[in-house]
This record gives C-alpha cells, sequence and structure tokens, in this order.
C-alpha cells in the first residue's frame, strides 16, 4: 500500500471546496468571511499537504488542476457527508440551526422567495440562509439544501413538496393595444408582437392551446427570464405570459391588459425539492413548511397549494 496522506485542518477542505465553488480565491474570500491571503495561504497548506498542485493560477484566473477537479468532487462529497451527519445530530434534538443554502431561479426568488425571507429570518434567528438565484440551465445538481423549481419535475431521486400554482396569462400594456389593437382570437396572434422565453421543465403555456402549433407563434423579443417579459411587455414591446399576481401586483394595475381571457392554460406547479438520500434536516423542513404555509395564505393571489 502507498503512504496515506493526512490532512489535519478539515477547514482547509471547507475553504478549497468553496475556492471550487467560486472559481477564485476573491469570492471564496467574500463568502467566508475571510482575507484573501488567509484563504490563499490555506489552500496552500492543502496543496503541501497532499504533494500537488490543486489550482492553476493565471494572474488574477483561478482554474482547477486535473487533480483539483478530482479532488473537489470528493471534498463536496465528504462535506456534504459531515454535513448530513451534523443534520442528524440537530435533527435528534430538533432544532433548527445552520447555514441553509437555497437556490431557484431569478423570478421565483424574486417574486416568491425574497419577500418571505425576513420574516422567516426572525422566526428562526439560529437559520442562516445563502440564496442563490440562476438562470434555469444553471440550476447546479448538488451543493443546496432545497431547490424552487416550476414546472414538471423529471429527476426523481429527489424529494418534493408543492409549494403554489402560479397562473399564466396573455398581456400586454395599455400603450401597445393603443397602437397595435387588440387580438380577438388566438389566429389573431401571429400579427402582433411577441414576447416570450426560452419554456423549461415544460412549463410552455403555448402548448395548452388547441387549433394551432406553437411553431406558428413566432417571438419578435425571446428572453430567458419572466421578469424580463413583465418589463417588456409593460414597457409596450408586445405580448406576452406573464403571471398573473405580477399584474395585480403592479403598481398602477391599469397599465396591464389581459389580452383573451377566455382563453385558460394550466396552472404552473411550483415545487420545494431537496436530495432524497439526505435526512430531512430541521432547518430544510422548517423552510419547506414556512415557505408553504406561507403562500397558502396569500392563496388567492398565488393560487397555492399545500400538500
Amino acid at each position: 500500500m502507498g503512504e496515506q496522506l493526512l490532512i489535519d485542518d478539515l477547514n482547509q477542505l471547507r475553504v478549497f471546496a468553496e475556492v471550487a465553488r467560486a472559481a477564485g480565491i476573491t469570492g471564496a474570500a467574500k463568502r467566508l468571511g475571510k482575507p484573501k491571503s488567509t484563504v490563499s495561504r490555506d489552500v496552500a497548506r492543502l496543496e503541501s499537504s497532499l504533494g500537488t498542485p490543486l489550482l492553476a493560477r493565471n494572474g488574477r484566473r483561478v482554474v482547477l488542476t486535473e487533480a483539483g477537479v478530482l479532488f473537489a468532487e470528493r471534498a463536496f462529497r465528504i462535506l456534504a457527508e459531515i454535513d448530513e451527519a451534523t443534520d442528524a445530530v440537530a435533527s435528534a434534538t430538533e432544532t433548527a440551526r445552520g447555514v441553509l443554502t437555497v437556490q431557484a431561479t431569478y423570478w421565483l426568488g424574486h417574486s416568491l422567495l425574497i419577500p418571505l425571507l425576513p420574516k422567516f429570518l426572525t422566526h428562526f434567528p439560529k437559520i442562516d440562509v445563502v440564496l442563490e438565484l440562476k438562470d434555469f440551465a444553471n440550476l447546479s445538481t448538488h451543493d443546496w439544501d432545497v431547490q424552487i423549481t416550476a414546472g414538471t419535475l423529471a429527476d426523481s431521486s429527489f424529494a418534493a413538496r408543492r409549494v403554489a400554482e402560479i397562473n399564466l396569462r396573455l398581456y400586454a400594456s395599455s400603450g401597445y393595444i393603443a397602437r397595435c389593437g387588440t387580438p380577438q382570437s388566438f389566429a389573431d396572434l401571429i400579427k402582433h408582437e411577441i414576447v416570450d422565453k426560452h419554456w423549461a421543465n415544460g412549463t410552455s403555456p403555448w402548448v395548452n392551446f388547441t387549433g394551432m402549433q406553437p411553431a406558428a407563434i413566432k417571438p419578435r423579443l425571446l428572453v430567458n427570464d419572466m421578469i424580463a417579459i413583465l418589463h417588456a411587455v409593460r414597457e409596450g414591446a408586445g405580448i406576452g405570459w406573464i403571471p398573473s399576481f405580477f399584474a395585480e401586483q403592479a403598481e398602477d394595475v391599469n397599465s396591464l391588459i389581459h389580452i383573451l381571457p377566455e382563453f385558460k392554460v394550466e396552472p404552473m406547479p411550483v415545487f420545494a425539492i431537496f436530495p432524497r438520500w439526505r435526512i430531512v434536516s430541521p432547518k430544510v423542513r422548517a423552510f419547506v413548511d414556512f415557505v408553504a404555509e406561507s403562500l397558502a395564505i396569500q392563496a388567492p393571489v398565488y393560487r397555492s397549494l399545500v400538500k
């Protein structure tokens, strides 16, 4: 057997994992609340213990070496198991505490989560929250405790709880209607400016319509975020699908006009998901319960279902 390498400081492992996650010393130092020199020193000591470089430095840019990539994968797994063990102990005492990492898309984070967080933090003073907002394509498959996502759930390796349903409706601004007129049928939309997005995870509302193929609708403006659709439609760029509560919460309710109200689409389900293989810790249970219950109270707006 070869000589076994010893890592005598678990903190160095956490620091390196954060550097790998942030793809740089500066980002890791900010997240850890440490000076950059301390982070660099911890990584250097870890590299010395392992006898191989983990990072390749090119000016300000830091990339993982081949050994660094392999070590990062295992470091993430080891730290997750340590966190799981900690969660198991906390679960036994039923104390909701620790750092909770939540991932969500930009529009779900801004519209659903951020308004709830101040009250959550007040209710659970021993829980600190890291909220990571990303576009759907960049949501990671690891390194989070809870992920808030909309649409069809494709990965059965996660446990899920439905926390809300969101109604999508077609809207246009009053200025656009004055300029281009009101469509009287779905077929009329072909003659109008359409603001649309890349619909992921089975969330496209176009497929709910009959009598016309969604491909017949050619967007004039294509974006990747629901909030971008809201702003573009409000500024008169065209007609687009917007969550009804966006329109109802607008500063000037009359600025957005509901188009073709007779057309109904299935509500978009919103889920809180978490790894099935992990013990559901008190902090995760507390957060998911709080979100579901809070959205249920606002059911007239969000049309939430709590199960």
